[in-house]
């Protein structure tokens, strides 16, 4: 594995691999036979072990949905300043939900050229404790529908996620495992902006998004078509161009299917480095197990020597211990050491 200075520099290191397209259609369609899905889970299995990136067809959502989509998140970041500021997360009643100004999202102790909104389940009885508070949205008469829009298309995607936990239960056995996986699943759904980097810009003081894992079991990615801004960590420490295909998602492994298939699924470190022309938005929807599941190693995966290398934790924890530690006020100062994952050891 490349060192931590190699997840902020090295950007001409390209790879001229290509991540594999994973077609789920099989696992959503009940009248596909044994063999689509056999032929389904098998594409996966090679792509969660070589890549931990995939591209995924066959969801059933079609291109002017996904485009509809977009351009609410395009139409939510071209909002004047002050409206999205009284979306604030700092003024959210649990301090992570809502809109982080540029800037605002670290990533191993750098500043994330994006400015996002971030939205997550909202408990029955909202609080102050971490995660627990109510969700702020902007008004219908500032983006009408848009609070409908995203809690929709989140009920499409968790539909999609619970496919590849039947799909990776099938190749990889373990059904009481993935099934418990596919119960009152947790998420997060990101409405990112990324203004183009100007030429001149030194990436030694952060990217648009700085080299990181994520939290979860399935991460599906919703972009612009700008090629060279996603970029995915290989095996040899080059970076593949994550391009959008028309119609797919790009899709990623989480910290806790690595967790739980003991790094034979790997969380893949993926950043971004957006020089495009034009404002880039991006939409990554997090598909997360039950909140309160403790996750530990699947006793069958774990290799001869890697006993106990894992400790049993619950994810919801991991959640809490990772997200809070990203979003630091402009007017803060950074901290001098970055924060590793400590499952992972970085991002």
């Amino acid at each position: 594995m490349p060192d931590i200075a190699s997840l902020t520099s090295d950007t001409d290191n390209l790879s001229t691999a290509s991540l594999p397209i994973v077609d789920i259609s099989p696992y959503l369609d009940p009248s596909s036979s044994a063999s689509a899905r056999h032929e389904t889970a098998q594409t996966l299995d090679k792509a969660c072990r070589e890549f931990g990136f995939f591209y995924v067809t066959g969801h059933g959502l079609e291109m002017p949905y996904l485009k509809s989509m977009l351009k609410m998140g395009h139409s939510f970041f071209e909002l004047p300043q002050e409206r999205k500021d009284a979306l604030h997360i700092f003024r959210s009643q649990d301090g992570v939900r809502g809109y982080q100004k540029i800037g605002e999202n670290v990533t191993y102790a750098k500043r994330d050229q994006q400015e996002a909104l971030d939205i997550y389940p909202e408990p029955a009885n909202p609080s102050s404790e971490q995660l627990e508070g109510s969700q702020l949205w902007p008004s219908d008469e500032d983006l009408p529908g848009f609070q409908t829009a995203m809690l929709d298309y989140v009920e499409k995607m968790k539909i999609i996620g619970k496919a590849f936990m039947r799909a990776m239960s099938d190749v990889l056995g373990y059904s009481e495992i993935f099934d418990k996986l596919q119960e009152d699943n947790y998420w997060v759904l990101r409405v990112i902006g990324y203004p183009p980097l100007p030429p001149s810009f030194d990436l030694s003081q952060g990217m648009s998004c700085g080299a990181h894992t994520d939290y979860g079991c399935l991460t599906f990615l919703l972009a612009d078509d700008f090629p060279g801004a996603l970029q995915v960590e290989a095996k040899d420490g080059s970076w593949i161009p994550a391009d959008p295909v028309p119609g797919a998602f790009v899709v990623n492994i989480g910290d806790i299917i690595d967790a739980l298939t003991s790094h034979a699924y790997k969380s893949t470190y993926h950043r971004v480095i957006h020089r495009g022309n034009k404002y880039r938005v991006s939409m990554p929807f997090f598909f997360e197990p039950p909140r309160d599941m403790t996750i530990t190693p699947i006793e069958g995966m774990v290799a001869p020597g890697d006993e106990g290398k894992i400790k049993p934790f619950v994810y919801f924890d991991h959640l809490k211990s990772m997200i809070y530690r990203h979003f630091i006020s402009n007017e803060e100062s950074l901290p001098d050491v970055p924060n590793a994952n400590e499952l992972t050891q970085r991002g």
